[in-house]
């Protein structure tokens, strides 16, 4: 039996306790599985998550710990050792045996070679429908991370827009999706920077990962379903706020402090927790991705 841990960073959403229980019901029973969770709420303690003995929760109130950086960052001190670790977001629905599955996955780059294979794809969906009944898009098919989409993101502030698209090297993934994240323990170590709102976490990871050695991979299908939020729908089938709709001034003020750290990390190739690991260069990530730090061109 091997142990997971499950990393979950949240803001008001009301989809973080059916998450949890989703992911404890669907798994195979033939794993250890531990959370651990920061759930930041705006003014009350309004969401509804369970007691678990394996699960460890931490709460804050807004704007203590505002942005993905800082509560991934809590949510990542609770790791204990655990043999694998898997990020996804509070409004998740899972395959069945989805640990099953991917620790499979995982174990079998490890005996190909691979010493630190990272899975990440865009997962699918699952909705709200007209009557509130949930509604989950099976699916199988897994995505790549395509640059390519607006080139000038990249330029001005080195976060290129990232694009789901079909698989076109293979296993192979560029990016990495935020929301769906499974690796080996060690990637605990990698460290999540507290300055990161919302924009560039994606990349940064993904440089952060690649330079600490891990290698990012495609899964062999879709383990994870996610609940894209919909402006256009009403509040029940989005089931979370917006923390820059709640603090409006101090996003924006974090929000650009959080670019300018970004840019700062790749322009100075700052090493560090948080920042850029020494096994890999951000050059040889730019290389693998198809992204010049340096002259900031999407290249291919």
């Amino acid at each position: 039996m091997a142990s997971i841990f499950v990393q979950i960073a949240s803001y008001h959403d009301f989809e973080l306790g059916k998450t949890i229980a989703d992911l404890s019901f669907k798994s195979s029973g033939k794993h250890d599985i531990r959370f651990g969770v920061h759930h930041s709420y705006y003014k009350e303690k309004e969401v509804f998550i369970p007691a678990l003995e394996n699960l460890t929760l931490i709460e804050t109130q807004a704007p203590e710990h505002m942005g993905v950086g800082a509560s991934r960052g809590v949510a990542n001190s609770l790791y204990q050792g655990e043999d694998y670790y898997l990020q996804v977001d509070g409004h998740t629905r899972m395959y069945k045996n989805w640990d099953e599955g991917l620790v499979s996955n995982v174990e079998f780059y490890l005996e190909n070679g691979v010493a630190l294979p990272l899975l990440t794809t865009y997962p699918a969906s699952y909705s709200y429908d007209d009557d509130l009944r949930e509604k989950i898009e099976y699916s199988s098919d897994v995505t790549a991370v395509s640059f390519a989409q607006k080139p000038g993101a990249f330029a001005t502030e080195m976060i290129p827009s990232q694009l789901a698209i079909t698989p076109d090297r293979g296993d192979l993934q560029r990016g990495v999706s935020a929301g769906f994240i499974f690796t080996v323990g060690e990637f605990a170590n990698v460290g999540f920077n507290e300055k990161v709102m919302f924009l560039g976490e994606e990349i940064l990871l993904a440089a952060s990962a690649y330079t600490n050695g891990f290698d990012l991979r495609i899964p062999d299908r879709q383990y994870s379903y996610h609940l894209y939020f919909d402006h256009s729908a009403v509040f029940q089938k989005n089931m979370r706020r917006h923390i820059w709709k709640d603090f409006p001034e101090e996003f924006a003020v974090k929000d650009a402090e959080s670019k300018a750290e970004v840019i700062d990390i790749f322009t100075t190739q700052r090493v560090g927790y948080g920042a850029l690991g020494y096994l890999r260069s951000l050059e040889e990530y730019g290389q693998y991705a198809g992204l010049d730090f340096t002259t900031r061109k999407v290249i291919a």
